[in-house]
Order: C-alpha cells, then sequence, then structure tokens
C-alpha cells in the first residue's frame, strides 16, 4: 500500500501521508464494498485526491449495505463506463461533484440511481466531434432538470 500511496501522490501532487490515510481507511471499507484487489488499484489509480477516493469508497460500501443481493457498486459503475465515451477517472469526478451537489442542496441520492442519472446524461449527448467533460454534462443536467433521486 506504500508503494501506491507514493505513486499516487507523485501522480497528483497531493501529500503521501493523505494518500496512505485514504488508501489505509479504504482497505478497511473494502470488504463490506465487495471491492477486490485488482478493482480497488482501478479506483486508487482514477482519483485525482485522496478525498475522491475516500469518497467513491465510501459510496461502494453504502451502496453494497442499503442493496446486498444487487451487483456490487464497482460492478455497476465499471458497466457504465464500458458504456460510455468517458473513462474511470471522469466518472469518479462526476460522482463527486454530483455528491458534492446533493451535499449543497441538502439531499441524499442511491449510488445506483446516481449512476444511472449520469448515464441518462451521457445518452443524451448529441453525437459531438468533442464531447464536454462528464463533471460539465453533470453539473448542466442538474441545474436544468435536478434530481428526484
Amino acid at each position: 500500500m506504500k508503494n501506491l500511496a507514493q505513486a499516487r501522490a507523485k501522480a497528483t501532487n497531493h501529500a503521501y501521508m493523505m494518500w496512505l490515510d485514504a488508501l489505509s481507511e479504504g482497505r478497511t471499507l473494502q470488504g463490506e464494498a465487495r471491492l477486490g484487489e485488482r478493482s480497488f488499484r482501478q479506483l486508487a489509480e482514477a482519483c485525482e485526491s485522496p478525498r475522491q477516493f475516500a469518497m467513491i469508497v465510501e459510496a461502494l460500501e453504502e451502496h453494497c449495505k442499503e442493496q446486498p443481493d444487487k451487483p456490487n457498486g464497482f460492478a455497476l459503475l465499471a458497466e457504465q463506463v464500458n458504456d460510455s465515451p468517458y473513462d474511470l477517472g471522469e466518472w469518479v469526478e462526476a460522482l463527486e461533484y454530483f455528491y458534492d451537489w446533493l451535499e449543497q442542496h441538502q439531499r441524499r441520492g442511491a449510488f445506483q440511481t446516481m449512476l444511472g442519472f449520469l448515464g441518462c446524461s451521457v445518452e443524451s449527448l448529441p453525437s459531438l466531434a468533442e464531447k464536454p467533460p462528464l463533471k460539465d454534462l453533470a453539473a448542466d443536467m442538474l441545474d436544468e432538470y435536478g434530481f428526484q433521486g
């Protein structure tokens, strides 16, 4: 884990100890989030900050608590990523924005419902040569339509 923390610190210019703390906390939630080692590493490498990583692992853990009989949150997220022109890092960034938006509006949303909202937002994109960042698309959709999840 120290090597991963060092690599993420170097890649993102966030402090090594912040990454080590986030990864350590992530390890404590890893089992409850039903997150395999490969998925854990993929998430860490997709995140641009320790805060982002902590947020997504907590969201995955919460999803598994709320939906124990459904596929784990990472599988749902990976499915959305595979069906879209956006990579995992862009999805995590958009989810971070979404969670911050919900907090600002004193709202809550289920992880799976939020993924569906973002997926519908992606599907609404016209065939553009240049796609907007997913975070910006999420912001526009939330501003225009709100969220009832």
